[in-house]
């Protein structure tokens, strides 16, 4: 792992059967985020989450600081959050294997990351949504606000779309965030947006226009649906029983 320097930026990638693409996309970010920071003083983390192709071999070819293997497939959370405890950025980020978000949109995220600002969040442009897409984002954020962030308050602005998989953080925040999650599959991004709220982080929202044909996601809206409900009423629960360790200001 190369440390010459300190790392102002750690970037987190989960991956799952992206042997195809990691080795393009782990170029594309040191190309697009050379303007960000130094090449010396940035962090590609590669999580593997049981990928059964060659995800790891190529990822390190590819010249990745970092390759974490997770041996078996547990989930895009249990990915993330292995890359972020594990990252030693000044910042980190993570975003999508498909690189849906390119280097420009992580920058201006980046850019949000100053003064009083823990964590920025990523919103998509509805309008560059396909229809099916769209609907299953509008669905979910309103089943997270009903069913959870709508208990806290503080967490409107950050509710209206949940899964972006693009979030920035500062390296304390991101340890005190992730050191706290519990889901391991998609409905992760709302328990992030939960505990950066209970945690009290000054977070601010950036809207992103996601790349034009990138692959198709690999949420399915009817399956991955339903496993997000039931992460979403396990975080609930967790939430009332105070598992979290931080007590929810609510305004009902």
């Amino acid at each position: 792992m190369r440390l010459s320097v300190s790392v102002r930026l750690s970037v987190v990638v989960p991956a799952f059967e992206e042997a195809a693409v990691i080795g393009e996309t782990l170029a594309a970010l040191r190309e697009g985020l050379a303007g960000v920071v130094p090449a010396d003083a940035l962090e590609l983390i590669v999580v593997d989450d049981g990928s059964g192709d060659s995800t790891v071999e190529t990822a390190r070819a590819a010249g990745a600081d970092r390759v974490i293997s997770l041996g078996e497939n547990a989930g895009k959370g249990a990915a993330v959050r292995a890359g972020v405890l594990a990252a030693v950025g000044e910042a980190v980020v993570f975003t999508d294997a498909d690189l849906q978000y390119p280097p420009d949109r992580i920058a201006a995220v980046l850019a949000r990351l100053d003064g009083g600002v823990g964590a920025v969040v990523a919103r998509r442009c509805r309008t560059e949504e396909v229809p099916l897409r769209r609907l299953g984002t509008r669905a979910v954020s309103w089943l997270a606000r009903r069913l959870v962030l709508g208990a806290v308050a503080g967490s409107d602005d950050l509710g209206a779309d949940t899964q972006c998989g693009l979030k920035a953080f500062r390296r304390d925040v991101a340890q005190e965030v992730f050191g706290r999650c519990r889901v391991d599959r998609f409905g992760f991004d709302v328990e992030v947006l939960l505990l950066l709220t209970l945690l009290r982080v000054a977070t601010a929202v950036e809207v992103v226009a996601p790349a034009a044909g990138t692959r198709r996601s690999t949420v399915r809206v009817v399956r991955d649906g339903a496993g997000i409900l039931r992460d979403l009423l396990r975080i609930r629960r967790w939430l009332r029983r105070g598992d979290y360790g931080v007590a929810a200001s609510s305004d009902a």
